[in-house]
């Protein structure tokens, strides 16, 4: 299966990656690497034996959304993107 996992490059994200892979699944990760670093992804190359792609996208860019669906043909969408940690407290919600 062709799997996209959004927040891919982030602590949970990539540990999905490197089990989807290694059950045979071809990974997609779509990161802005707000939270995390392009690093993590060659980490995961290393772990399985062969490379994944990176679309630096926002989760929120409908436009850019838009483009990667234009580009795969997903069977399945695994969703970890988040924000950053301290966004919830700004914007005034209860955390915990």
């Amino acid at each position: 299966m062709k799997v996209l996992v959004t927040g891919g490059a982030g602590y949970i994200g990539s540990h999905a990656c490197v089990e989807l892979m290694q059950a045979g699944h071809e990974v997609i990760v779509l990161d802005n690497l707000c939270n995390s670093h392009a690093a993590v992804l060659e980490r995961i190359a290393r772990i399985v034996g062969r490379s994944l792609e990176l679309e630096r996208v926002d989760v929120r860019d409908t436009g850019g959304l838009r483009e990667v669906f234009a580009r795969h043909r997903f069977d399945a969408v695994i969703h970890f993107a988040g924000g950053p940690a301290g966004a919830s407290r700004r914007a005034g919600l209860p955390v915990g």
